[in-house]
């Protein structure tokens, strides 16, 4: 039994990925943002494969950055009350938005994204996708992709969209 501790989740068109990585003292959409490397360094790392659930556990693995759909960083705000309600932001900054991935991954992913995401800048590949719901995985694959259902937010990678659709 795996008893380490992982801060971040990351899917690819492959693999459920879980470990952690060192971000500094940023946030991890931040520091997604601002690698410049093409791999990023997972440490304490398990891959969980979508087809058959097979699992790889390793002390420390490289993932190539442009190959990650979605990111998720585990942050514990309930010891912090201000920071929580900091934290949430207000509803009317954010839109619905429905978004599939590019070929060959099957998965769309729904949620509120910020009203200037298609203005970002280039080199802000990375954003924010609050109460993200992810479609086109397949059932009962592996117990470990429980951990993508009822995520507060995700990282979503904007190289990996095939297309976006506005709900207003």
């Amino acid at each position: 039994m795996d008893l380490s501790i992982v801060n971040h989740l990351f899917l690819t068109p492959r693999f459920l990925v879980k470990g952690n990585v060192r971000t500094g003292d940023l946030r991890l959409s931040a520091f997604l943002n601002s690698v410049r490397r093409p791999m990023l360094s997972v440490e304490s790392v398990t891959f969980v494969e979508f087809e058959k659930g097979d699992r790889i556990v390793a002390r420390s693995a490289a993932l190539r950055l442009a190959d990650l759909l979605l990111a998720y960083e585990v942050i514990d705000l309930s010891g912090d009350p201000l920071r929580k309600r900091l934290a949430q932001p207000d509803p009317s900054e954010f839109r619905m938005v429905s978004a599939y991935f590019r070929a060959p991954s099957p998965l769309e992913i729904v949620g509120r994204v910020r009203r200037d995401l298609l203005d970002a800048p280039p080199g802000d590949d990375f954003f924010v996708m609050m109460e993200p719901i992810l479609r086109g995985l397949a059932e009962k694959i592996s117990s470990d992709f429980e951990a993508l259902k009822n995520l507060p937010y995700a990282i979503v990678n904007r190289a990996q969209l095939h297309c976006l659709f506005e709900y207003e």
